[in-house]
């Protein structure tokens, strides 16, 4: 019989399959605004959204699956398995729509170079150089280059974010398993908008598209063994990240060419001269290499420790360029006689070390409790060798930097910034009857060099109640509290990432199933952070507070405290198999509050009086509803289904704005551009007030087993209010800012598609 049973036996025979879907879609009419592809292609015309293929024997396991199959938003997953390895892998392609026909006085002659005719430029440097001071107003600059915005050159700023992964498992025919991993991303078109400052002159902000173009690898390796008691693990990671767009330069509008700079002489003769185009430098090329290891012991009563620790090498070493594109720098420019230092290397040899440590515990002693541990403690060092920095050029002029005692390196930025935090939190969950009760504790400490605060520690508590009542009655509740405090020396507050504050979270949901098919939930979310200890506005001369004079009451800077609350209820029925139905809505409020103060001092006889100049508090708050409903219907059971949803969506925004008028900045002179009558601080109502809504349905019936025919009609509407349009001069409207003003507002657009599904 053994011989028989043996004999028996047969290879199983080569299975295959796959399945696609064919789509053919159609629009209205054109959608201009970069908004309705923002992150996805539309496309119009056939397409195929799905793809399947598959295969399957006693030597090889294959799967490929494929979204929006050559489009801008595709993706393919799939994995193989054969000769006793196995080989995953993904690639997924993401773009980013920004703005569509965008406007610029720019032609970009190289990635990151954005040039303009000199003939131009010389034009328009000869008509701001005209004697007299009256010529340089923004009425007379919108005049001056009316001209130029109308023949302006038309782009799309968007960039593609791919990446791609596979894994290669070598098989359990070694002692341990092992992994290998190989990481691509490549990123290409435009980051976003750019710009830089004319310092000189005309002095306008330069709006362009920042360039786009880098490349990062990752290869590595990870070696684990399962133990009867646990498993182990050790892996290392190789990382090189490299910039091809390395540097922004752009033409001055208002100079031609390289020039000395020429002296004011009263009303009549303007400043004039200085470079005629600037450089930017983009992020460095630099690379990384990380190691890590752990292990997980398991126990009796559901026991399990682990452990980990990871050690990271960061490396830059990128070439300098030099301080100016300015040709002249070095030589006498009129205004500014001295000459640029030399670079004081030419390269950072940057280095950092990072270490984290993690360590973990949980445990069941007693039915129904469980305990949970954990300890992470992260810290960065910087290791690259210190040097002073000169001095930077900027416009026309070189500005020297000596050391002083809170930057011995000439500037602030060059200083060591080193951080370390440790975070330790502890849970215990009991289950009695239908009630879970779970208490959790944190502390959180931080070490911080050349910052304000240089430590600061973050306690907190949760306490977490969830009740089951005969799969009817279903209660989750949720208390947390966390306070951060902070040490260091400080004028006018920490920045927003050191300062002490109190965080607040509340939540409550219960969900009811009354009767079968009917399921309500109702939910409730709040939090609220508060930035206590914020000092008021002290009077300081030369960086040092003046002693005698106290502090101006009720004058606190910078953010002073954020809120955000959630309402949602939810319904969803399913009377029978025929149909399901369901609809919710949700209440979102997001707020914060800012605010900032100058003081001024007038000097009578010799006697200085100190006083408060500008007071100016925003609190911005947006109210989001969204609204949204949903239906399935089975016409025909397994085989004609319709399917309809809509959602509506509203932002609400608004920013009130309370000033102390008599403040500088509200003098007549900047109150004269705003319209008679409403000068001073104005609230604006529009503050990216938004508008969404969408309905979509569809109609499938099976012809067979394995064709399936659709029909589908989407209707999208978006709406956007801008608060800084100004009609006519959009490029230039109320300052020197040569603006791009890409086509990222309201669409509304009709889509119709038929779709037919193949099983093989």
């Amino acid at each position: 019989m053994a011989v028989s049973t043996v004999t028996a036996q047969k290879a199983p025979a080569t299975t295959s399959g796959g399945e696609i879907t064919i789509r053919n879609l159609g629009q209205d009419y054109g959608v201009e605004s970069s908004k309705f592809t923002e992150y996805r292609e539309v496309p119009v015309g056939t397409s195929i959204p799905f793809l399947n293929l598959w295969s399957k024997s006693s030597k090889i396991d294959f799967n490929l699956t494929g979204y929006n199959v050559q489009q801008t938003d595709q993706q393919f997953i799939g994995g193989l398995k054969a000769a006793g390895l196995g080989l995953k892998f993904n690639y997924n392609s993401i773009p980013h729509d920004m703005g569509n026909n965008a406007r610029s006085i720019y032609t970009e002659t190289a990635p990151g170079v954005w040039s303009m005719s000199t003939t131009v430029r010389q034009a328009l440097q000869n008509l701001v150089d005209i004697p007299g001071s009256t010529t340089r107003t923004i009425t007379n600059y919108q005049a001056i280059l009316a001209p130029v915005f109308a023949t302006a050159n038309q782009l799309d700023i968007d960039g593609v974010r791919r990446t791609g992964l596979v894994e290669l498992n070598l098989g359990s025919r070694l002692p341990v398993d092992v992994t290998v991993t190989y990481r691509n991303e490549l990123k290409t078109g435009y980051r976003g908008q750019a710009g830089l400052n004319e310092n000189f002159r005309v002095s306008p902000g330069l709006q362009v598209g920042n360039p786009l173009d880098e490349v990062t690898n990752d290869l590595g390796v990870r070696a684990a063994k399962n133990f009867k008691f646990g498993n182990a693990y050790v892996t290392y990671n190789k990382n090189v990240y490299n910039n091809r767009a390395e540097t922004l330069m752009i033409d001055y509008p208002f100079q031609a060419v390289d020039m000395p700079v020429t002296a004011a002489v009263g009303t009549t003769v303007l400043s004039g001269g200085g470079p005629s185009r600037e450089r930017a430098v983009m992020a460095p090329d630099n690379s990384a290499n990380t190691a890590t290891a752990g292990f997980m012991l398991k126990f009796k009563k559901q026991t399990r420790i682990s452990a980990g620790m990871s050690l990271s090498t960061r490396l830059q070493d990128a070439s300098f360029y030099p301080f100016t594109a300015y040709s002249l720098a070095r030589t006498t420019t009129g205004l500014d006689a001295s000459t640029t230092a030399p670079l004081p290397q030419q390269s950072l040899n940057g280095k950092t070390d990072a270490t984290m440590y993690n360590l973990q515990f949980s445990s069941r002693p007693l039915e129904g409790l469980d305990i949970r541990a954990q300890y992470r403690m992260n810290d960065l060092k910087d290791k690259t060798a210190r040097f002073i920095v000169p001095g930077d050029f900027l416009g026309t002029a070189w500005s020297n930097s000596a050391p002083t005692a809170d930057a011995p390196y000439g500037f602030a930025t060059a200083n060591v910034y080193d951080t370390k935090s440790s975070r330790f939190t502890a849970s215990a969950a009991y289950d009695y009857k239908a009630l879970t009760i779970e208490g959790q504790i944190r502390n959180g400490k931080l070490e911080r060099t050349s910052r304000e605060a240089e430590k600061g520690t973050e306690n907190g508590m949760a306490l977490t109640a969830l009740y089951h009542q005969n799969e009817w009655l279903s209660f989750r509740g949720t208390y947390d509290v966390s306070k951060r405090t902070a040490e260091g020396s400080t004028i006018f507050g920490f920045q927003m990432d050191e300062a002490a504050f109190t965080n607040t979270r509340t939540g409550a949901e219960i969900e009811l199933s009354p009767f079968g098919g009917l399921d309500l939930t109702v939910g409730y979310i709040r939090r609220k952070v508060d930035y206590t200890d914020r000092p008021n506005r002290a009077v300081v001369v030369s960086g040092v507070p003046v002693a005698g004079v106290a502090p101006f009451a009720d004058t606190p800077s910078g953010l002073l405290g954020t809120s955000y609350d959630s309402y949602t209820g939810e319904i969803n029925w399913t009377p029978n198999d025929i149909l399901t139905v369901g609809g919710y809505i949700t209440t979102e409020k997001d707020a914060q509050t800012n605010q900032w103060s100058t003081t001024t001092t007038t000097t009578v006889g010799g006697v200085p009086t100190y006083s408060l100049n500008n007071l100016v508090k925003y609190a911005g708050s947006d109210k989001t509803n969204t609204y949204g409903a949903h239906a399935v219907v089975h016409l025909v059971p397994e085989k004609a289904t319709f399917m309809f949803n809509a959602v509506s969506q509203k932002v609400d925004g608004f920013m009130d704005i309370t000033a102390r008028e008599a403040g500088s900045f509200y003098t007549p002179g900047r109150t004269t551009l705003i319209p008679t009558g409403q000068g001073g601080a104005k609230d604006v109502d529009d503050w990216n007030d938004t508008e969404l809504n969408t309905i979509s349905a569809q109609f499938d019936y099976s012809l067979t087993k394995t064709w399936t025919f659709g029909l589908g009609y989407q209707y999208e509407q978006y709406d956007f209010k801008d608060a800084y349009i100004v009609p006519n001069n959009e490029l230039l409207p109320v300052s020197t800012i040569i603006e791009m003003k890409p086509n990222d507002g309201k669409y509304k657009v009709n889509l119709f598609y038929a779709k037919l599904n193949v099983r093989f």
